[in-house]
């Protein structure tokens, strides 16, 4: 990426690791999230590749999603749980049980929910371990997309094999 997100952290706990390609020691910038404010990468993000926002979700099933037996079927299961903003009935339950209206609008102008359950281009970050973080990545969807129409399907047999997804370096 740029590598903004380092020089731009007003908490200095980044840095990139180079061996990774990543940045590393994020903090979430619980200061600014615990204020109502967006965390400092999303906002000065220039590729717009983080997204923050509020997901309506019923407690009550996390347990459950948890649990399922099979693997693959943590996904799906991540997926039931979440709860959708302008369903009337979700917002009638939300409204009894104290949440307030800003969240709720925060809720329905989120690009979050649209990412994960409208466009499903969301995935969750490491499901095996069973702890459903509410953080979730997006794929560059270009050249999954395009490997997937070539037939290089990845030995996992969903997503490509890195390897694969290469950019070609001649031209």
């Amino acid at each position: 990426g740029w590598r903004m997100c380092v020089s731009g952290c007003p908490y200095k706990k980044i840095y990139y690791n180079w061996q990774t390609g990543k940045a590393e020691k994020c903090i979430f910038c619980y200061p600014r999230i615990e204020a109502g404010q967006p965390t400092v990468c999303s906002e000065t993000c220039v590729g717009r590749i983080r997204y923050l926002g509020v997901v309506l979700y019923d407690a009550d099933r996390i347990g459950e999603a948890a649990s399922v037996e099979n693997e693959k079927d943590l996904y799906q299961a991540q997926l039931d749980i979440f709860l959708n903003p302008n369903d009337p009935a979700v917002i009638e339950q939300a409204r009894k049980d104290g949440i307030p209206e800003a969240w709720l609008e925060g809720a329905r102008n989120s690009p979050v929910y649209k990412m994960a359950i409208d466009w499903k281009v969301a995935l969750p970050l490491h499901p095996e371990y069973r702890t459903l973080p509410m953080v979730w990545y997006v794929p560059p969807l270009s050249p999954i997309t395009a490997a997937a129409n070539a037939g290089q399907i990845g030995s996992n047999g969903e997503l490509p094999d890195f390897s694969q997804m290469r950019i070609p370096v001649q031209y």
